[in-house]
């Protein structure tokens, strides 16, 4: 038994006329009385008495009536789901991201692609930078927003979307609060909070390399895992840290801001993403650009 002659029978036991049943479905008449002639056959039993005039449902009929509109309606939806997806309007869409994204950056880019695709359903992952990049290389994410530069893969591709200026954070009463501007050789006698190197190795040797640029080695009292617990320890006074302008959105009690002079530091964020085999839910996110924009 094949869906055709599902779609057959439907139609003559909606018409109750294999002429005009025949007509609807742009076949010719015998060959419709041969199928279903050939379904009945396959069944063992008759699912509609005909004669010269007239084309009635049997009790069986009936019954095998209302289990076909059933498959071919549920046939028809997979079909609709599958062609769906095979766009990019339904399925799922994995975005890996790091802390300073959440700013501004990632709720933008939410914003507009829901918009334009709202059946297809979001999950995000908040990753360091090692992570962003290993779990997109491995397709556990589609893609991320993460720092730059990043290790250059044959695998993967990825997209400068923005930059972020990097501010000092001081202790609230530090007296170098009582600066407009810091210039970098003033830490050089502060203990410093940082990012473990473990976690996010490209970032804490930015740091590194920006405090020797300046004329010293930093004296790296702490390591943390992320800015906002460097900004934790900030706030209780064990030390000075640097910090995105992302942070600044959502305040730190305890801590103040200062710009750096001269040697100004700056992180990129980019979008990486599998160059191999994107699917279309990921193939319409590159194309959107949504982060572009507001």
């Amino acid at each position: 038994m094949e869906l055709r002659h599902l779609r057959y029978f439907v139609a003559v036991a909606e018409e109750l006329h294999f002429r005009k049943a025949a007509e609807n479905l742009h076949i010719v008449q015998p060959a419709l009385s041969k199928q279903i002639s050939s379904l009945e056959n396959e069944l063992g039993l008759m699912l509609l008495e005909r004669d010269r005039r007239h084309v009635t449902l049997t009790e069986a009929g009936k019954t095998f009536l209302e289990e076909a509109i059933a498959v071919l309606a549920q046939a028809d939806g997979a079909k609709a789901r599958a062609m769906a997806v095979s766009r990019g309007q339904v399925g799922h869409l994995n975005i890996g991201f790091i802390q300073p994204a959440l700013a501004d950056l990632l709720p933008r880019a939410l914003r507009r692609y829901r918009k334009e695709y709202p059946d297809v359903r979001i999950r995000l992952a908040e990753l360091t930078s090692r992570q962003a990049l290993d779990q997109t290389a491995s397709r556990t994410v589609h893609c991320a927003f993460t720092r730059l530069p990043v290790e250059l893969r044959d695998d993967l591709a990825f997209e400068p979307v923005s930059q972020q200026d990097v501010s000092l954070a001081i202790p609230e009463g530090h007296p170098l609060t009582e600066k407009d501007e810091i210039d970098l050789r003033d830490i050089a006698d502060e203990d410093i909070i940082l990012i473990d190197r473990r976690v996010e190795p490209a970032l804490h040797d930015y740091y590194i390399s920006v405090c020797n640029e300046a004329g010293f080695s930093p004296r790296v009292a702490h390591e943390v895992n992320s800015t906002w617990v460097a900004l934790g320890l900030v706030a209780g006074g064990l030390g000075v840290g640097f910090a995105p302008s992302s942070a600044k959105l959502a305040p730190q009690q305890g801590v103040a801001y200062r710009p750096i002079a001269d040697i100004a530091p700056r992180l990129s964020i980019g979008l990486i993403w599998n160059n191999r085999a994107k699917p279309a839910v990921l193939t319409n996110f590159l194309d959107m650009r949504p982060w572009n924009g507001r």
